[in-house]
């Protein structure tokens, strides 16, 4: 029986190469039997779950509307973070109340305001106290409350932003908080956000989820390696590394200069359609791989190298690649 790349237990699961969170797809590689169950789904599995919710990828699910698997709990990036990673803070200019609202991707295009209360203050500078269905315990909503840095409450101005349906679930929890408080109308807001802008917070796991893409996906392409190797003992070290800083990554993670698709394309983009792109490559000395996510015609991926071994002795020469394409007309089964 195998044993697991990562522990030495019993390898008896089925890996994907490209997270689940990315849809399925026809005919993908899979890793099968090279990792146990237990560092499959929760010693690396956190890795997915950070850079499927948290980084740029996220951002790019919700707007082309990518689903992972129907058993996973839904989790909105723009309330939490996931697996130590931050949540996608989405601010924008509304020209109703002439500031600074949070608002959340709802799916395509389209946007609305976050749930929330916005601080206004004389100078200008706005303070957001996000009100998820989760926070409903006053004593939490005033702790929040306190955190933020509000230099004159005597001079400042609160807008609620709600739903009907959230509005009369929030006033008798924030009259607890504020028992003078006067709820005034509703606020109906922007209906575009021109300008948005959204901060990522990442970690580690973050690079390390590409690294073991990366790494995974050329397993499944150079069959005759079984990942175990000592020359990939550096990789598989970065890939399990717990508490490091974000600067290991540089270690074996840098930017590719040119798109993977790039000379196949005469260097346009794909006219419409959007995919990921893994590819593998032994090129004499070492062992490389290759992850661009979401190529796409109107946002120019980056492109990432993971060195997987180096130092090698006559390594021949070969590359294997595949790309992930969703159909442009949306899911039908698994995609191509």
């Amino acid at each position: 029986m195998a044993s697991c790349i990562y522990c030495g237990t019993l390898a008896e699961s089925v890996e994907h190469p490209l997270p689940a969170a990315f849809s399925e797809f026809l005919n993908a590689p899979l890793l099968t039997d090279r990792i146990c169950i237990s560092c499959n789904s929760k010693r690396l599995g956190i890795l997915d779950e950070q850079f499927a919710r948290c980084g740029p990828e996220a951002v790019l699910r919700r707007v082309l509307r990518v689903e992972g698997r129907s058993t996973h709990d839904k989790i909105n990036p723009h309330h939490r973070g996931s697996a130590g990673g931050g949540r996608l803070a989405t601010k924008a200019y509304d020209s109703t109340v002439d500031c600074e609202v949070e608002i959340e991707l709802i799916g395509g295009r389209e946007a609305r305001q976050l749930c929330q209360l916005v601080f206004k203050e004389a100078s200008g500078a706005t303070h957001h106290l996000l009100l998820p269905l989760t926070l409903t315990d006053p004593a939490k909503i005033r702790a929040e409350f306190e955190k933020l840095p509000i230099a004159d409450l005597t001079t400042t101005d609160a807008i609620l932003f709600a739903d009907p349906d959230e509005r009369q679930r929030l006033e008798p929890i924030l009259s607890a908080v504020w028992p003078k408080l006067n709820f005034g109308p509703s606020q109906p807001g922007a209906g575009s956000f021109p300008g948005a802008m959204t901060e990522i917070r990442i970690t580690l796991r973050y690079f390390q989820a590409i690294a073991k893409m990366a790494f995974h996906y050329f397993l499944t392409q150079f069959p005759d390696l079984d990942g175990s190797e000592p020359c990939f003992a550096d990789i598989r070290s970065f890939i399990t590394a717990t508490g490091a800083k974000v600067r290991l990554a540089a270690n074996f993670i840098g930017r590719r200069p040119t798109p993977l698709l790039g000379n196949m394309l005469g260097g346009a983009r794909p006219d419409g359609w959007f995919a990921h792109v893994l590819t593998a490559e032994a090129n004499g000395d070492s062992y490389l791989g290759h992850v661009q996510i979401f190529i796409s015609e109107d946002y120019p991926a980056t492109a990432y190298t993971v060195t997987l071994a180096k130092g090698l002795p006559d390594v021949e020469r070969a590359a294997h690649g595949h790309a992930y394409r969703y159909y442009e007309n949306g899911k039908q089964g698994r995609f191509s």
